[in-house]
């Protein structure tokens, strides 16, 4: 046995502790950084508007996809069943549905209307060049198959995701709505003489 003097002792055992104290704070998870250009949500509740920094802003789709399958005759007659899935699938434009898409690097931002007694979000989508497109969120790719399209971002530490068409009848829009994207600020105005 190694014998230690009683004060290198007690500082082997403080080196320890902090090398253990040092690793668990070096992994802590970080905030992500705001993506550059800056993009905002501007998100209306009954106490008003809020605007946050978007961070892992993503538009969510779901494909529907049918898997035929062989089944025993004692479940089906035919010896086939369909089984369906639906694929969750998230991309940083928004998907029409003739799988066309607004890219977010190439549009200034997106507005949305939540009509009070509509089921189904109105999108006015403008483009860096100015052009704007206005359709409804049944446009969208998966919004008549599958469940609802929607926008997730990571708001206040959590991810929320808001949904652009309510699935129940006699469903309401929730309190606190998204109701503008601004992924791109518009250029500096510089004057010319």
């Amino acid at each position: 046995m190694i014998s230690f003097p009683e004060h290198r002792l007690s500082v082997l055992l403080l080196l320890c502790a902090a090398s253990v104290f040092c690793l668990e704070t070096s992994g802590a998870t970080r905030e992500p950084k705001t993506p550059l250009g800056n993009p905002t949500l501007v998100l209306e509740s009954p106490g008003g508007e809020r605007t946050i920094p978007a961070r892992d802003l993503r538009f969510v789709f779901f494909e529907r996809i049918y898997y035929s399958r062989h089944a025993p005759r004692s479940e089906e007659a035919r010896g086939e069943r369909v089984d369906i899935e639906d694929r969750r699938r998230e991309c940083r434009c928004v998907r029409l549905a003739d799988w066309s898409k607004f890219k977010f690097s190439q549009v200034r931002q997106i507005e949305i209307a939540y009509p009070p007694d509509g089921a189904v979000a109105l999108l006015r989508v403008t483009e860096l060049d100015g052009a704007m497109h206005e359709l409804r969120a049944d446009s969208l790719y998966g919004a008549m198959d599958s469940f609802a399209p929607r926008f997730a971002a990571r708001v206040d530490g959590e991810v929320r995701e808001f949904p652009l068409i309510l699935s129940e009848s006699g469903s309401t829009w929730p309190e606190e709505k998204l109701v503008r994207l601004l992924l791109k600020r518009p250029p500096k105005r510089t004057l010319r003489h």
